[in-house]
């Protein structure tokens, strides 16, 4: 429409201009926004499930290892108990069978008057059927040439023979006319890994100081000595081979005694550096323990307890198999797994029902 001079309008057939459309935002469809959802579910249920078994397999390494201090702490004597429990352990049988043999060796004193070379043979009625955790072991009249007068197994003794001549353990007891206690040796006459402990059979006529005229010793055989050890403190809550007691020599590089395979595993060689890193301090609060293949290949978390009776510093270890450590932390993941995947179930029917409906429309 166009405007005259005079002030008057008139038609006109222009077309105004045409107005510019907006332009649409394209976002997301119902359906991506349901898919979405689907998969940050499913990632927030994985990495909640992740933390917590990690969490879980924390704390069941944490508990395995405290369970094997404790375990090894009974069998060592270290771990507070009552004291017949404490009688049974290494560190408590050890002491009470050197004091035994002690006051033996002074009653046969007494009884032989000194004479201990013509202590005749038909009264040789010596035995050893077990002491504490020791059960069983050899008990010997020995004279200080290393000859053997009398003993608990009377057929192992060959006439004229001195199988304990030079003994590491003889000579101490012959100079220093004391108690001793050593080993693990290789007792010549019943050929098994045994704890010596020897003490003097004193001539009463002699000064204290006297060479003694003869030694009264016992071989205590290692090889059950571990197995035992099981059964007395740890059988009921570990039964079968779910835990291994242990006991290595004071370098830690040998067996003492076994309790899987006793008769197979006793003197055999170790790592003692790996061993090492499994020691525990006994006035620590918490152990880490190190994970070790045993002699068998299985794989367990040991913890070891010094034991210094006598001098001998042996260490004793308690090995919770992989498997029994870790066995909460795996029921506990089964739950986990099967609580996330009803999580994600319940989450993908509801987005499905939506994608559906939205397809409908």
């Amino acid at each position: 429409m166009t405007t005259p001079t005079d002030g008057l309008a008139l038609p006109t057939t222009e077309r105004p201009d045409p107005i510019a459309p907006r332009k649409r935002r394209r976002g997301w469809s119902l359906r991506a926004h349901l898919f979405a959802v689907v998969i940050v579910t499913i990632a927030l249920v994985v990495l909640m499930g992740v933390l917590i078994i990690s969490k879980d397999y924390r704390r069941a390494r944490a508990e395995g290892a405290r369970n094997a201090k404790f375990e090894a702490g009974l069998a060592a004597g270290i771990t507070g108990q009552s004291k017949t429990a404490g009688a049974e352990s290494i560190s408590g049988s050890i002491p009470d069978l050197r004091a035994l043999i002690v006051r033996s060796g002074e009653s046969l004193g007494q009884v032989t008057n000194g004479n201990v070379a013509s202590y005749p043979a038909d009264h040789c009625n010596l035995s050893f059927q077990s002491f504490r955790s020791f059960t069983s072991g050899l008990l010997s009249i020995v004279l200080p040439d290393g000859s053997v007068v009398c003993s608990s197994d009377q057929t192992l003794v060959q006439p004229g023979s001195h199988p304990y001549a030079n003994a590491q353990w003889l000579t101490p007891v012959v100079e220093r006319n004391a108690a001793t206690v050593v080993g693990p040796l290789v007792d010549p006459l019943t050929k098994k890994s045994s704890l010596f402990v020897a003490a003097p059979i004193p001539n009463p006529n002699a000064p204290p100081t006297a060479a003694p005229p003869g030694v009264l010793v016992v071989a205590v055989d290692m090889t059950n000595l571990a197995s035992t050890l099981h059964q007395r403190f740890a059988s009921d809550r570990y039964p079968g081979n779910s835990l291994e007691y242990l006991v290595t020599t004071a370098k830690r590089d040998r067996v003492v005694s076994r309790s899987i395979q006793p008769e197979q595993s006793v003197g055999k060689a170790l790592n003692a550096a790996d061993y090492a890193k499994a020691d525990c301090a006994p006035t620590a609060k918490t152990c880490a323990g190190k994970v070790l293949p045993d002699l068998d290949g299985t794989q367990r978390l040991y913890v070891g307890q010094i034991v210094d009776p006598g001098g001998l510093n042996w260490h004793v270890y308690a090995g919770i198999s992989k498997s029994a450590v870790y066995q909460p932390a795996k029921a506990a993941q089964k739950d986990y797994i099967t609580s996330g995947l009803i999580i994600i179930l319940g989450v993908a029917i509801v987005a499905l029902a939506g994608i559906f409906t939205v397809a409908r429309r």
